[in-house]
C-alpha cells in the first residue's frame, strides 16, 4: 500500500496518536484499490517502489490515499459495535461535535481529496512518465477531447474542478462528441484530429484552435446531455430526486421548472460554440487544410446550386 499508520498521521496532521491503525486499515485498502483503478496498475506499481524517480507524484498520491482513507473511515470512528449493540464512547473531558460540524468535516475531507487528485493529474500530464503513457489507464483518460476535471472546469466554471463528478460525466462527454461534434467535422476529420490529440502529436495552429472550440462546445453540451440524469434515482420504487440537507439524504419529486431553464441555457451556449466551430472551419478549410470538411462543404454547395425547385426555368 501507499500509506502506513505513520504516513497517515503525518499526512492528516490533526489526527491524535491514539487513533488505532487497525481501525483505519480496511478503509486504507479500499482507498488504495480505488486510486489504483484511477491511475492504472502500471503507474501504481511504479509509485509504491521505495526508489521511484517520481517523488513529487508519489508525495501527492500518498496524500490522496491518506485523505480518502480517512474520509471512508470517518463515519465509523464515532461508533462501537459489540454484544450490546451500537454504542458511542464519550470519554471524560470530551464533547461530542454537533451535526453541522460533522457534515462540514466530511465535506472538507472530500475537498482535500479533489484538490489533491487535480494536483496529481496536472503534474502527471506535465511529467508524462513512460510508465503512464504506455498504460491502459492513459488510453482511457485520453479517449475524449475533454480529459480531466481541470480542463472541464476551465470551460464550465459552475462545475469547478471535481474529479468525482468528472468521472460521472465522461459518458455524456462521449455522447456529445458523437451526437454533435462528429457530424459537424465529418467522421474522417473527427477521427484524424482525435488520433493526433490522443498521441500528443504536434498540432498545427488551426488544429489547436479547432480543439479549443470543440472543448468549449463539449463542456456545455455534455452537461446538457447529463442534466436530466445526474440527480435522479430510478429503481423499483419509481423515479426520485436525491438531495442532501445537513447530512441527511432526502428524496422528493424533481421540480422541472428551474432545471428546464438551466438546461435550455446549456443548449443555447452549446449551439453557439458549435456555430463558432462551423464559422472557423468555413473560413480555414481548403483543399490542403481540414480537407474532409472542405470536400463535404463543396458537395453541399454543388447540391444547392443544382436544385432548381421553385426557380423559374425554360424547358428546351
Amino acid at each position: 500500500m501507499l500509506i502506513t499508520e505513520a504516513v497517515l498521521k503525518a499526512e492528516l496532521g490533526g489526527i491524535q496518536a491514539s487513533l488505532n491503525w487497525k481501525t483505519v486499515e480496511p478503509f486504507a485498502k479500499i482507498a488504495n484499490r480505488n486510486f489504483r483503478k484511477q491511475i492504472g496498475v502500471e503507474l501504481y506499481n511504479e509509485l509504491i517502489k521505495p526508489n521511484t524517480n517520481l517523488t513529487e507524484l508519489k508525495e501527492i498520491a500518498v496524500g490522496v490515499v491518506a485523505w480518502q482513507s480517512y474520509d471512508l473511515a470517518f463515519p465509523h470512528l464515532k461508533m462501537k459495535v459489540g454484544d450490546l449493540g451500537l454504542m458511542k464512547s464519550s470519554p471524560q473531558n470530551t464533547v461530542a461535535i454537533t451535526k453541522w460540524e460533522y457534515v462540514d468535516s466530511r465535506e472538507a475531507n472530500l475537498q482535500v481529496v479533489d484538490k489533491l487528485l487535480e494536483d496529481f493529474f496536472e503534474l502527471l500530464e506535465m511529467e508524462a512518465p513512460e510508465v503512464w503513457k504506455n498504460s491502459e489507464a492513459y488510453k482511457t483518460r485520453n479517449r475524449l477531447f475533454l480529459r480531466s476535471a481541470s480542463e472541464l472546469g476551465k470551460k464550465l466554471t459552475l462545475v469547478g474542478r471535481n474529479s468525482r463528478f468528472f468521472d460521472v460525466l465522461t459518458t455524456y462527454i462521449e455522447r456529445a462528441e458523437n451526437n454533435y461534434v462528429k457530424p459537424l467535422l465529418t467522421p474522417t476529420l473527427f477521427r484524424s484530429l482525435k488520433q493526433k490529440w490522443q498521441e500528443a502529436a504536434t498540432l498545427t495552429a488551426q488544429e489547436s484552435e479547432l480543439i479549443q472550440g470543440i472543448q468549449w462546445a463539449l463542456a456545455y453540451l455534455a452537461m446538457y446531455e447529463a442534466y436530466p440524469y445526474l440527480p435522479m434515482i430510478v429503481d423499483m420504487n419509481g423515479m426520485r430526486e436525491a438531495r442532501y440537507k445537513d447530512g441527511t439524504r432526502e428524496e422528493e419529486t424533481a421540480d422541472a421548472k428551474l432545471k428546464n431553464v438551466q438546461r435550455q441555457a446549456l443548449w443555447n451556449d452549446g449551439q453557439k460554440f458549435l456555430g463558432d466551430i462551423r464559422e472557423f472551419l468555413d473560413a480555414e478549410s481548403s483543399p490542403t487544410v481540414f480537407t474532409e470538411y472542405y470536400q463535404k462543404n463543396q458537395i453541399n454547395t454543388l447540391s444547392e446550386d443544382l436544385d432548381f425547385t421553385d426557380k423559374p426555368h425554360v424547358i428546351l
